[in-house]
C-alpha cells in the first residue's frame, strides 16, 4: 500500500467521516434495533443482542438466529466554495450517488443450559464508501474510497440473578481498504517556462490493503418490576488495524517539471516530476509498499426502557464513541521515503442521544419508531471531501411480523438529515508548501436514507 496513497488518500478520507453515521461508524446493524433508532441497549430482544447488549442473550431459550442487511442510499453530497484544486475560483462539486450494503448475522443458543448462553455475531459496524468525479477539483484529495471491515464476535452470557445478567466476548476484525487519488501540484511546469506555473496532477494512486485486529467487549443487563423496567450497559474496546503490508500502484506520472533547489544556491531548477519524487527521470509507472494504521474506536452505550402500558415500550439510549483515539495518520513508505508523512486528525469523542418506542399492535405485529441526535467527531481543521460529516438528526420507523412457524420478518427505515457544514481550512499553494494546496472554503450539504430487512428464526 503506497503510504502516500494510504496516507494522503486515507489521511484525507478516514478523517472526515462517513455520510451516514458518526465518523465512519455504522450502528445500524440490526433491523429491529434500527426501527427504534438504536435505543436498544436495555431491550435487545432479538439475536442482534450479540452486538447491542449480549447480556440480554440469557432471555432467549433454545436456538435462535437472525440474518439481514442494511442498504444505505447516499444521495449526491454537494459542496459549494473554493477547493485545493480550485483555490481562486468558486466551484460546485457533487459526489456520485452510492449504495452501501453492510450485512449482519447473529446466532444464539442455550445448549440445554438454564443460565448460560453462547452467541456469535458477524457484521460490519464500521465502513466508508465515497466517490467523486475523476475530473473534480477534489481529485487531489479523493477519487474513491472503500473501507470494508467484517467483525466476528463470539460472546458468552450468564444470568447472575433472576434480575441481572452479564456477558463478555471478543472481536476479530478483518478489514479491506481501497483508495484512489490524483494529487495535484500548482508549481508543476508542463512547458519548461518558469515564469508561469501551469500546475498538473503528479500521478494517479490506486491501492488496496487487507489487515486484521482484535478487541473485547463486556455488557450488563438488569430487569425489574416484573420486566417493565430495564437497564443496559455495553462497552466495546478500540480495535487498532495495522496495515503493514499494503500494495499500491502509481501511474500516469506527470511529464512536467518541479522547481527544486538542486545545487543549494537558493535558486530552483526545473527537475522532472518523476526524478523529484521517485528518483528516476522518465518514469511513468511505479509500485511501492508501506504501512499505516486505522482505529475502530471504543463504544460505550447506556440504555433504559420502561413498559408504560402493556403494549407500549419506551426507550432512551446515550451512546459515546471514543473517536479521540484517532489522533493522527502516520504514513511510512518502504521505497519512496520522501513521501512519508504524519497528518494530524485530532478527532473528538462524539455523543448520540436516541429515543425509541415499540408498540405491540397484536401478537403478530410490533411497530417501532425512533429519533436520534448525533454529533460529528471531525474538527473543522481536518474536515475534507473524502466523507464530509456534520451533526445530524435521524427519524426511524419499522415493524416486525411474527407469523407462527415461519421466520419473523423485520423492516426498518431511517432518514438522516445533516446540518450544513461550513468549512474554512483552505491553504493556498505556495513555495512553502511545495505547491500542494490543501483544504477548502465553503459549505457541504448532504442527507442519507437507510433501509434494513432481516429474518429471525427459532430452531
Amino acid at each position: 500500500m503506497h503510504r502516500f496513497l494510504i496516507g494522503v488518500i486515507l489521511a484525507g478520507t478516514l478523517l472526515t467521516g462517513s455520510v451516514w453515521a458518526s465518523g465512519y461508524e455504522i450502528p445500524e446493524v440490526g433491523t429491529r434495533a434500527m426501527s427504534m433508532a438504536m435505543a436498544y441497549t436495555s431491550i435487545a430482544d432479538d439475536p442482534s443482542a450479540i452486538w447491542f447488549n449480549p447480556a440480554a442473550m440469557t432471555h432467549f431459550t433454545g436456538t435462535i438466529a437472525t440474518s439481514g442487511m442494511t442498504a444505505i442510499s447516499i444521495p449526491r453530497s454537494k459542496f459549494t466554495g473554493r477547493t485545493a484544486g480550485s483555490p481562486a475560483q468558486e466551484v460546485v462539486e457533487e459526489a456520485k450517488a452510492d449504495l452501501f450494503t453492510p450485512y449482519f448475522m447473529y446466532f444464539v443458543t442455550d445448549l440445554g443450559m438454564e443460565k448460560l448462553r453462547l452467541g456469535l455475531g458477524v457484521n460490519s459496524p464500521f465502513g466508508l464508501a465515497k466517490r467523486w468525479e475523476a475530473g473534480s477539483t477534489f481529485a487531489s484529495d479523493i477519487i474513491s474510497i472503500a473501507v470494508e471491515p467484517v467483525f466476528v464476535n463470539p460472546n458468552i452470557a450468564y444470568q447472575v440473578t433472576p434480575c441481572v445478567s452479564v456477558a463478555a466476548g471478543f472481536t476479530f476484525a478483518r478489514t479491506t481498504v481501497k483508495l484512489m487519488q490524483a494529487p495535484y501540484n500548482h508549481l508543476v511546469e508542463t512547458d519548461g517556462d518558469y515564469d508561469f506555473n501551469d500546475g498538473d496532477r503528479l500521478f494517479l494512486l490506486d491501492m488496496e490493503a487487507i489487515s486484521t485486529g482484535m478487541g473485547f467487549n463486556a455488557a450488563v443487563k438488569g430487569s425489574w418490576l416484573e420486566g417493565k423496567l430495564n437497564l443496559g450497559v455495553s462497552y466495546r474496546s478500540k480495535i487498532d488495524i495495522e496495515f503493514d503490508d499494503g500494495d499500491a500502484s502509481i501511474s500516469d506520472i506527470s511529464s512536467g517539471y518541479l522547481p527544486v533547489d538542486v545545487t543549494g544556491d537558493g535558486i530552483p531548477d526545473p527537475v522532472p516530476v518523476s526524478a523529484a519524487l521517485f528518483g528516476t527521470s522518465g518514469l511513468v509507472n511505479a509500485d511501492d509498499t508501506g504501512k499505516t494504521d486505522l482505529p475502530f474506536p471504543g463504544l460505550l452505550r447506556f440504555g433504559i426502557s420502561y413498559r408504560v402500558i402493556d403494549p407500549l415500550l419506551l426507550a432512551f439510549d446515550f451512546h459515546m464513541t471514543q473517536w479521540s483515539a484517532y489522533e493522527e495518520l502516520a504514513i511510512e513508505f518502504d521505497t519512496f521515503t520522501s513521501l512519508s508523512k504524519v497528518k494530524e486528525k485530532n478527532w473528538e469523542d462524539s455523543n448520540a442521544i436516541r429515543f425509541g418506542a415499540m408498540y405491540s399492535l397484536s401478537e403478530m405485529v410490533d411497530l417501532g419508531a425512533g429519533l436520534v441526535f448525533d454529533s460529528n467527531p471531525v474538527p473543522d481543521e481536518t474536515l475534507g471531501p473524502e466523507l464530509p460529516g456534520a451533526d445530524r438528526t435521524g427519524l426511524t420507523f419499522g415493524f416486525t411480523v411474527n407469523s407462527g412457524d415461519l421466520p419473523a420478518f423485520s423492516f426498518a427505515f431511517m432518514h438522516l438529515m445533516f446540518d450544513d457544514r461550513d468549512v474554512d481550512n483552505l491553504e493556498l499553494p505556495s513555495a512553502e508548501n511545495s505547491g500542494i494546496a490543501t483544504g477548502q472554503t465553503g459549505t457541504y450539504e448532504a442527507s442519507a436514507n437507510l433501509f434494513s430487512v432481516s429474518l429471525t428464526h427459532t430452531f
